[in-house]
């Protein structure tokens, strides 16, 4: 598996982005990029992470997935190849049940769980 800065290197010069122009994207400095590419930077801020996948129109999650905040040989379940949900989906149709903690969610608490993941994964 290729490490976070293998990935993030390859997708920035795919997009043909200069480590200057992404720097200034995320607000950050080329020096922060430069370390990050070359895999000196262990484990970057996760909002750090967050900016730059959103600029490399990237999966925040596979980016995590390539970092060292996941050790990717202990995981104990395997990860899907091409099975993506749309999490509004789910929460908006009344045939899923959706259950936190034993109870089954109402259409309100199913609102207020879709306005909690948006807000912490910083979707616009």
């Amino acid at each position: 598996m290729k490490s976070l800065g293998e990935v993030v290197r390859q997708r920035r010069r795919n997009k043909n982005l200069t480590l200057d122009q992404l720097a200034t994207l995320i607000d950050s400095s080329k020096s922060y990029l430069s370390k990050l590419e070359n895999n000196h930077i262990e484990k970057p801020k996760l909002s750090m992470m967050r900016k730059i996948a959103k600029q490399l129109d990237m999966d925040y999650n596979e980016l995590v997935m390539h970092s060292n905040y996941v050790d990717m040989e202990k995981l104990s379940f395997k990860m899907p190849s091409a099975t993506y949900y749309e999490i509004d989906s789910i929460l908006e149709d009344p045939q899923n049940i959706i259950m936190v903690q034993g109870e089954i969610l109402d259409k309100g608490d199913r609102e207020k769980l879709l306005k909690m993941i948006q807000l912490l994964f910083d979707f616009e």
